[in-house]
């Protein structure tokens, strides 16, 4: 099984195409939904991680989470070939509802952190600004950037506007890639971080500041975006995909 997670040093060619078309968005890891709520018996993208009550108690049924970087055998993230084709819907975060696994933060990488157009232009382009390590945190954008990430969004599927998910062969298929214009993968699949939601709880509960600390990358092929939300499909990595027909 491969985990999405790289432990690559920042300085290194190989860690740049880890990180290939890295977009300004930090997710939460894949967990173990204890905790069930809704109770749908999995994991999904209305569930929301918790460990303890409101009051701070330890829940009985908790959810649990392990890094794969430093626990590969036992670790709970995004995961290929168990989650190739996952389907995630993501929204911008609400720090006041708590950690949801359909939330995301814009975060400030690259030149991302420079305005409201910065900031979609990170989105709608292929940038591979410098990485950050696995267990360093990461800088939430502020502001409301749900314009943004439409526009973002948009300008990104304009870009190869027939490609589309394969539910079959778990691909990318009607791709303009591999082409001069498109580059060789399809601009659609991006590279986004996720974090570690146990330490955003550890963080955030009770009232303080929640801290994103980088623990996971993956791969996703952008679908669309509807209702400010946008959605996609785990896929295999820009740097082992091969050309698309």
């Amino acid at each position: 099984m491969l985990g999405l997670a790289m432990c690559a040093a920042s300085t290194t060619a190989s860690a740049q195409s880890y990180y290939s078309c890295l977009k300004p968005w930090a997710i939460p890891d894949k967990w173990i939904d204890g905790h069930d709520d809704p109770n749908d018996g999995a994991w999904t993208a209305d569930d929301t991680f918790e460990t303890v009550d409101a009051h701070g108690n330890p829940l009985g049924a908790a959810d649990v989470y392990a890094d794969i970087y430093t626990n590969p055998a036992a670790g709970t993230g995004f995961q290929l070939p168990r989650d190739l084709g996952l389907v995630v819907t993501l929204k911008i975060a609400d720090p006041q509802d708590g950690m949801k696994s359909g939330y995301f933060y814009a975060v400030n990488l690259g030149t991302a952190g420079e305005g409201g157009n910065a900031y979609r232009s990170a989105i709608a382009t292929c940038q591979d600004p410098a990485p950050p390590h696995f267990g360093d945190i990461l800088q939430p954008l502020t502001g409301n950037l749900k314009g943004p990430t439409v526009q973002g969004v948009a300008d990104l599927i304009n870009l190869d506007p027939k490609a589309e998910w394969d539910a079959v062969t778990k691909t990318v298929i009607n791709s303009c890639a591999p082409s001069p214009e498109c580059g060789s993968v399809s601009p659609r699949i991006v590279t986004v971080l996720a974090f570690n939601p146990l330490w955003y709880e550890r963080s955030w509960w009770p009232g303080g500041q929640p801290q994103l600390v980088a623990t996971n990358i993956l791969s996703v092929f952008i679908d669309g975006v509807v209702g400010g939300k946008v959605t996609g499909y785990i896929t295999t990595p820009r740097w082992l995909s091969s050309p698309q027909p």
